[in-house]
């Protein structure tokens, strides 16, 4: 299933309040299956499944209250105590209806959905919405499976203002691969086109906040990066200072060339982030079996510790959710991390 047909599967399961007053449920039937457990309300008007709401990760959810407030935003002023008019969906609300990575969001953390609004008519935050009252043109909007949203360049912009590293550096590094297609044997030119666009339009914005951390995002900002864990990886390693080469091609036996996630800068070492997206994607496997796939990965792996007498250094999630953690887990593979 592709996302724009995730994102009609989980529209199309939304329970609108003012769709059913017509006879089909009443006020209260509606508030006699939600207090038995059966319906949950997403936000003010809006209800789903309680079985299917309960399977959502938290960006799932915030998914379904930003498709909510979409279906809520013809809405006549007070209908719904919302919005009065079809909202701008910006910063996280913006990235899920991408299909961006939000990385560190958590059930117990629910997000707000957040909406773009001119400075002239900010409008108040309240509720399941926050409103951001910032200037913006025709070219920041477009549309994603029919709501309004930023343009990936200003989704992207946003989230590196204010959103954490981890997360924004995720998006940036999604978004630029989307926009410039498979890069790892591309020229790197279209690359720094695109990030000097956009640190100049960030920069002609003085005042506004978070402008010096978006442009450190920018930066940094990577399409070889094939999934999200990549992504929080490197930052890590940033915050380590420790030098390395992002997505190395290495030469294998009969010509074979392999890639490799990060290659330690004058300590002979490769890097490998084991995400489970490569044991467990129907892509990445291409029929295999999951035994297949791990014997062909240690096939590589010893492919490239023996032609080029260079340890291998691997590391999972549960090592990246902070830079002192993956600095204690490359220092106990022999690596030299500073302050370790």
């Amino acid at each position: 299933m592709d996302y724009t047909q995730h994102l009609a599967q989980l529209d199309a399961a939304l329970i609108v309040r003012r769709h059913l007053l017509d006879g089909e449920l009443s006020d209260h039937e509606l508030r006699a299956r939600t207090e038995a457990g059966l319906l949950v309300r997403v936000i003010r008007g809006c209800y789903l499944d309680r079985s299917l709401w309960d399977g959502l990760y938290e960006e799932q959810r915030l998914l379904a209250r930003t498709l909510a407030v979409a279906r809520l935003g013809s809405a006549k002023p007070g209908s719904a105590g919302l919005i009065d008019e079809p909202p701008i969906f910006s910063h996280l609300s913006a990235a899920v209806l991408w299909g961006l990575p939000l990385y560190g969001l958590k059930r117990s953390s629910p997000q707000r959905v957040h909406l773009l609004t001119p400075p002239e008519r900010p409008g108040r935050s309240r509720g399941a919405v926050i409103r951001h009252s910032e200037p913006y043109g025709e070219d920041d909007v477009t549309t994603v499976a029919g709501p309004r949203v930023t343009t990936l360049d200003r989704t992207v912009r946003d989230l590196a203002r204010l959103a954490t590293p981890e997360l924004a550096l995720g998006c940036a590094d999604s978004a630029l691969r989307r926009i410039l297609g498979d890069p790892h044997y591309a020229a790197p030119a279209p690359v720094e086109q695109w990030r000097e666009s956009q640190l100049r339009i960030l920069r002609e914005r003085p005042g506004v906040r978070g402008v010096r951390r978006g442009s450190r995002i920018l930066e940094l900002a990577d399409p070889r990066a094939d999934s999200l864990a990549e992504s929080v990886s490197r930052l890590q390693l940033v915050r380590l200072r420790v030098p390395f080469e992002f997505q190395v091609a290495v030469s294998g036996l009969n010509g074979a060339v392999h890639r490799m996630d990060f290659e330690f800068v004058g300590q002979a070492c490769f890097g490998e982030m084991d995400g489970r997206i490569k044991y467990t994607d129907p892509d990445y496997r291409n029929g295999r079996t999951l035994e297949q796939v791990l014997l062909d990965e240690k096939e590589r792996e010893d492919e490239v510790r023996g032609i080029h007498r260079k340890s291998v250094a691997r590391w999972g999630w549960s090592s990246i959710g902070t830079a002192r953690r993956l600095g204690a887990r490359l220092s106990a593979f022999g690596l030299h991390i500073p302050g370790f």
